[in-house]
């Protein structure tokens, strides 16, 4: 169903460009490695408060207040510099199982910490709760994490 679509993408001008080039390909997973760490960052600082194991002098909903804007920015730049990533690699990424692995999770996570994640950090919960969903936002997080990597280790 998705295959023409990735097709197109592949044989798009643009898509070619940034596979013949030297540089553009590895300046763009260089950037997207940066934007990596800053959100990772953004979301371990409130998952570690979460758990009660770092920030314990602020509450959590400042804690998570604060890494925001952070959090934002990291998926902005990654979602910029993964489009010509995807570009690049189109059907490459369509057989790779561990591409849509990382999607599902991708979407699983992003679900997870703008509903229930959000309201946990918004309101006073059961520290046991807390914890809960703490562990649960870093599994998900690591689990799109790894299949990412997977995908240039297996695919």
């Amino acid at each position: 169903m998705l295959e023409p679509m990735f097709q197109w993408i592949s044989e798009l001008a643009v898509s070619r460009a940034i596979g013949e080039s030297l540089w553009i390909y590895p300046m763009v997973q260089a950037i997207h490695l940066v934007f990596l760490a800053i959100l990772a960052g953004a979301i371990l600082m409130v998952d570690l408060r979460l758990l009660n194991r770092g920030f314990t002098n602020q509450p959590v909903a400042q804690v998570a207040r604060d890494a925001r804007p952070w959090l934002i920015g990291g998926f902005l730049g990654m979602l910029a510099t993964g489009v010509p990533q995807l570009m690049q690699n189109a059907m490459r990424e369509y057989f790779a199982e561990f591409f849509w692995w990382k999607m599902y999770l991708l979407a699983a996570a992003l679900i997870f910490t703008v509903t229930v994640r959000r309201k946990v950090v918004n309101a006073p919960v059961l520290p046991s709760y807390a914890k809960l969903v703490g562990l649960v936002s870093i599994a998900l997080w690591a689990g799109v994490a790894v299949s990412a990597r997977l995908i240039g280790l297996f695919d």
